[in-house]
């Protein structure tokens, strides 16, 4: 069996020109096994994250985040088509049950890496199916999450979230031999929440749509991709206690840009980089309306550096800058422009 172990520490620090400051910081740590086809990874963390409002009203919490069991089987070069079986748990070693107090640190996930700290027991069982040719491969997958139920918060207690279906899908094609190019999609369709056995919400349908180019040479690639996500209209809970579909949509289109290259130093150093582009529309409520969310801009540029320090043991260290640029909504009534710094570094031992 060989077996591998991560750990490291990454930090982010932000604040905006409304004199909102903050940081977060976590320790996660993975050990991955493989005998054979099987494999097995588990990955949780503890992570600590820190508020400084503009109206002095700080807060902070350090807790264990969920722990992550994937578990997986390949078959591969033995059929037709290639084939992986996956069987992941999330297992609630987190916090859930927020107080009023801890509710403030649930973050805007475009601004931290861990926005949620905890939430049920989830099973979600996954099949992916492979095939490739001289120049070209495709390769589909299907999942089901069934999430379980949890208590949300002491104003939500016994949160039923609805289960999740979901089919990925991708073609890949070498136009050469350092050209490659890539189309993606994904389709995701969401059950109902519910609340106290009550229909509360249920999300719109998801679709995602990306194309990518790789480039490849003998000492460094580089690979840029670039993804559209469009997401249908929510059901709501009305007076009545029944959904309803709301009027226009609540979410605006989201669009990516992602650019990434990888140069290798040495045999044993390799240095990457990261320019990162998200630009989200505003919804299609009007700009009086409570309902309305304004679009949002954020860039960022990271650089790492990875070194294989003996034959089992290797290190990372990166930096990474961002800015974010949002308008009015869910976390705040006014624009903000934030402004951060991610350190993080890393080690792998393999036995």
């Amino acid at each position: 069996m060989d077996i591998g172990i991560q750990t490291g520490l990454v930090s982010n620090w932000w604040d905006s020109d409304t004199n909102d400051r903050g940081n977060q910081t976590y320790v996660p740590v993975t050990i991955d096994a493989t005998q054979g086809d099987f494999g097995a990874r588990v990955l949780t963390a503890m992570v600590t994250t820190h508020i400084d409002p503009s109206d002095n009203t700080r807060n902070s919490m350090t807790t264990v985040v969920d722990t992550k069991l994937n578990l997986s089987y390949a078959l591969v070069d033995k059929w037709p088509v290639d084939l992986l079986f996956g069987l992941d748990f999330n297992l609630p070693t987190g916090l859930t049950n927020l107080d009023r107090e801890d509710r403030r640190l649930l973050l805007d996930p475009d601004l931290v890496s861990i926005a949620r700290y905890g939430e049920g027991f989830n099973i979600n069982p996954t099949i992916t199916i492979a095939k490739d040719g001289e120049r070209w491969g495709a390769g589909i997958g299907i999942g089901y999450l069934w999430r379980g139920e949890y208590d949300f918060s002491d104003t939500t207690p016994d949160f039923d979230p609805g289960d999740i279906y979901n089919v990925t899908a991708e073609i890949l094609y070498a136009f050469s031999e350092s050209w490659q190019g890539r189309v993606l999609g994904e389709m995701a369709w969401y059950g109902i929440d519910s609340v106290e056995g009550r229909d509360y919400y249920q999300e719109g349908d998801f679709f995602l749509a990306g194309i990518g180019l790789n480039y490849v040479q003998d000492r460094w690639d580089a690979a840029f991709t670039l993804k559209g996500i469009y997401r249908g209209k929510c059901d709501f809970q009305e007076g009545n206690q029944r959904l309803a579909t709301e009027e226009r949509s609540g979410f605006g289109d989201e669009y990516l840009a992602d650019l990434v290259v990888r140069v290798q130093l040495n045999p044993e150093t390799k240095l990457s980089s990261r320019l990162y582009y998200l630009a989200v529309l505003e919804n299609d409520y009007p700009g009086d309306d409570p309902l309305f969310i304004d679009g949002k801009q954020k860039v960022s540029l990271r650089f790492s550096l990875e070194r294989q320090l003996a034959d089992d043991f290797s290190g990372r260290i990166g930096l990474e800058g961002y800015r974010m640029d949002e308008g009015r909504n869910w976390y705040h009534d006014d624009d903000r422009e934030y402004r951060g710094m991610v350190v993080d570094c890393s080690l792998t031992k393999t036995f």
